[in-house]
């Protein structure tokens, strides 16, 4: 597949491979899924700099199966070196992780605003009102949009659920750019207006209908991949302090085209298609 095996790993004896056991009804959606991603944890803040030192990355993700120190070393070296930080939550348990850490850097890397340290989330819509939950718990937002501002909203994507577009003004002052991902009604997405950056908009992709369904899982992990490599190959996407240099309709187009990389998952007894490439994404 061409990618840099430079950084793997091999931790040695006593260390678990990752497991993820799923199952699926007949329909390909998950029923149930058992998982063993403990051997992440062992990726160390060493490693993460050097891979930094190294590859010099434009955009890089971190998902909530890494240990804490390497989720704050991942957010201080992409802060350093200008790169744009996208946070995988993973799971609901998992999902909060990336606040802990930005509690953390808060209070003892002495950045008083840690909203500028990630640049875009991926969550489905349960992580997404976890997170909410939390921000606010952990006071990292102040507070949620009145019941007035979000009806307001509803008006114009009454295909939303109310409680999306809610959580989504929540975390909106802390994560400047979310896409939700929401299966078979494709996703919505907050991002920054062009002429405003403290204004949000608000828009929703229509979903992509596979031909078949044959198995959900990756399909997630697929878009977010395909989201990934379009940032990485179009660096002037990324602005020199790692925030996204975007108007609303290129992230669209962006989201859109990452959804080909789901339904292809979907459509594929594989966790990742064997049809997915770089031409698959840049076909309007």
């Amino acid at each position: 597949m061409g990618m840099d095996t430079r950084f793997l790993q091999y931790p040695g004896s006593g260390a678990r491979t990752a497991i993820y056991n799923a199952l699926h009804g007949p329909n390909g959606d998950l029923v149930a899924v058992v998982a063993d991603m403990h051997i992440n944890g062992l990726l160390s803040p060493q490693q993460i700099e050097e891979a930094f030192s190294s590859l010099r990355p434009r955009a890089v993700c971190v998902d909530a199966n890494v240990s804490m120190p390497a989720i704050v070393t991942t957010l201080m070296q992409a802060r350093e070196s200008g790169a744009c930080v996208v946070f995988e939550p993973t799971s609901v348990p998992k999902c909060t992780n990336v606040l802990s850490a930005l509690l953390v850097i808060k209070h003892s890397h002495a950045v008083a605003d840690v909203s500028s340290l990630v640049h875009m989330i991926t969550p489905n819509s349960l992580e997404l009102q976890r997170m909410s939950e939390a921000a606010l718990e952990l006071a990292l937002v102040e507070g949620v949009p009145t019941a007035a501002t979000v009806s307001e909203i509803a008006k114009f994507h009454y295909s939303l659920d109310a409680s999306v577009i809610r959580n989504l003004l929540t975390l909106f002052p802390l994560f400047p750019t979310v896409v939700v991902k929401l299966g078979e009604q494709g996703a919505a997405v907050i991002s920054p207006s062009p002429r405003n950056a403290t204004r949000p908009i608000i828009r929703h992709i229509q979903p992509l209908k596979p031909s078949l369904v044959e198995n959900s899982s990756g399909a997630g992990d697929s878009l977010v991949g395909a989201i990934l490599a379009q940032l990485h190959t179009r660096s002037e996407l990324v602005s020199p302090d790692g925030s996204l240099s975007l108007a609303p309709q290129e992230l669209d187009t962006i989201v859109s085209r990452a959804q080909r990389a789901a339904i292809m998952a979907i459509e594929s007894m594989h966790t990742v298609s064997d049809r997915l490439n770089p031409d698959a994404l840049n076909k309007d």
